[in-house]
């Protein structure tokens, strides 16, 4: 299958995006097993009744998340781009912006949610043995914002220099320390103890990250730095990408209130370049239709044993929910993909189109399938819901296909698409021979003058041969980009990345201490109309324009 190939071939956009993609799914996979700790915990040591009304304060979680990504997305990319200029100064001030950010608006949501927290709990009309629960897993769970927006934060910048490894030994180590405080807490206060549980666990994750970044390692430095600007700036970005999980948190509430109204709240735990554009695209929709196939498979298997786990002793509600879960999970891999688009239109500036797609697939379409379902009972609700992300991909197939008169889903520019090149190989010197050749014949087709062809291919030989000596035996991979101007004989920009350890050539030739190879590299580019080499995060990054 066409997927499995993308997951197979390893590139330096495959490397990269494996150990982003480790890093993240060890945080996420951690996050998620900790809220099913949380409820197992609170179905067998407390009552399932607990975790009905922990279900209820649930959405709390994915409205912080909503506000951290405000904060940090935004800030986040507009450190890429000064990243990508090569001014850490910029970088730097937006990291600083970020971590005053989060401070101050931690503190103003914890004095809002402790100030309002009659209110908030008040919107539910449940009994008060719920009520009960639900208050006292709220009362900890409140200071949650004061940790956990510089814990996405940090997250965030840390992914971005590279540091990835560090971010996964925060998730591991707060997993550690929730589990043991979970059980451990749950003990000596009950539900509450719980919440406090989440809270240090947090705390645990942001201090471990706070030990690499305050440290001689980091690249990043803190220093008092503001500009309004930017930050509504970074706001206005993020409010595209982190729409969908506070869309993730209207729902549940959207739920929660149709069940108990309509069912009783005994049912509530039932609920609970382009080249590289499109290279990393596949890789990404590869691996969600891996993931999502593997959840469907486990989810189905475990579905029956779940309910008792979390403390419901009802075999009919079991019975519904077992139903519930293997109807919802068949449409999972409709909600991974449709996502991930919607959040790719976003990034290449289709804002509206990727909101709107967001909209229809987190809101607009589960509530009415959830509505219309529920002329089946429950499991029809939920069949309605998971139907809905079928819908929703659907929709936004026909959507491309009729306004982009027949584009394919990633809205590439086909023209443009023909004026570029790219190439992946090992580095290794018979790939290094080959692609040189490989790159004259397909430059020659495109139109490319003689001369700049000769120019092009002793500039991909030399660069290449200076990776493999760099490698000193070892397999790096190496990515070589060429984007076309519409004239044949007009300006090349040539882009060379590799995931060796760092090295700059032209620093090395200009310093004095560079081999011959070195040198000869820097003399045949010394002339270009442009050269920069960059480093970002555990990769090497050489730019050439070619005239």
């Amino acid at each position: 299958m066409k997927f499995l190939t993308e997951l197979g071939k390893k590139t330096v956009i495959s490397t990269r995006f494996f150990s982003v993609f480790g890093a993240s799914m060890v945080a996420m996979t951690t996050s998620y097993i900790l809220i099913l700790t949380d409820n197992v915990v609170a179905g067998q040591l407390v009552s399932d009744e607990a975790v009905a009304a922990m279900s209820l304060v649930f959405p709390l979680l994915p409205m912080l998340f909503f506000v951290s990504y405000l904060i940090a997305d935004g800030l986040g990319m507009m450190a890429a781009y000064a990243q990508g200029r090569d001014d850490r100064i910029a970088v730097n001030r937006f990291f600083s912006q970020g971590t005053i950010l989060s401070l101050g608006l931690g503190i103003c949501l914890f004095v809002l949610l402790w100030c309002f927290q009659e209110e908030i709990l008040a919107f539910w009309e449940i009994s008060s043995e719920l009520m009960t629960y639900a208050r006292a897993y709220y009362s900890t769970l409140k200071w949650l914002p004061l940790v956990i927006f510089l814990n996405i934060f940090f997250y965030t910048f840390l992914v971005q220099e590279g540091e990835e490894q560090i971010c996964a030994q925060a998730s591991i180590v707060a997993f550690g320390v929730n589990v043991v405080l979970d059980i451990v807490l749950c003990y000596e206060l009950g539900v509450m103890g719980i919440g406090l549980a989440t809270v240090i666990g947090t705390l645990t994750s942001c201090l471990v990250q706070c030990r690499f970044l305050f440290s001689a390692k980091s690249r990043l430095n803190f220093s008092l730095y503001w500009d309004f600007r930017q930050i509504l700036q970074g706001f206005a970005y993020s409010l595209y990408h982190s729409i969908d999980t506070m869309y993730l948190s209207l729902l549940p509430i959207l739920m929660s209130t149709y069940v108990i109204a309509r069912w009783g709240e005994s049912h509530i735990i039932v609920v609970g370049n382009l080249f590289c554009i499109k290279k990393t695209m596949g890789l990404g929709i590869a691996a969600t239709i891996a993931i999502s196939l593997a959840v469907t498979v486990m989810g189905a298997i475990c579905a029956p044993i779940l309910p008792y786990i979390f403390g419901v002793d009802d075999e009919y509600i079991a019975l519904e929910a077992t139903q519930s879960l293997r109807m919802f999970l068949i449409f999972m891999v409709f909600l991974g993909i449709t996502l991930m688009y919607s959040n790719y239109y976003i990034y290449i500036k289709h804002w509206n189109h990727g909101l709107l797609v967001k909209t229809l697939l987190l809101l607009v379409l589960p509530a009415v399938g959830m509505l219309l379902g529920d002329f089946q009972g429950i499991n029809g609700m939920w069949l309605g819901v998971g139907g809905a992300f079928a819908a929703a991909y659907a929709i936004n197939l026909i959507w491309v296909k009729l306004r982009y008169q027949g584009n394919n889903l990633l809205l590439m520019d086909e023209t443009q698409m023909n004026r570029q090149l790219s190439y992946d190989i090992n580095t290794v010197k018979e790939d290094v021979m080959d692609l040189s050749m490989k790159v004259v014949a397909d430059l020659q087709e495109l139109g490319v003058p003689s001369k700049k062809r000769i120019r092009i291919r002793l500039l991909v030989e030399e660069i290449g041969m200076h990776a493999v000596e760099r490698a000193e035996g070892q397999v790096f991979q190496m990515e070589i980009s060429m984007l076309l101007s519409r004239d044949p004989a007009g300006v090349i920009k040539m882009s060379v990345r590799d995931n060796a350890p760092p090295y700059d050539i032209i620093a090395a030739a200009e310093q004095g201490s560079s081999s011959w190879r070195e040198h000869f590299i820097e003399s045949i580019t010394a002339n270009l109309p442009k050269r920069r080499y960059l480093s970002a995060g555990d990769e090497n990054r050489f730019m050439l324009e070619i005239d």
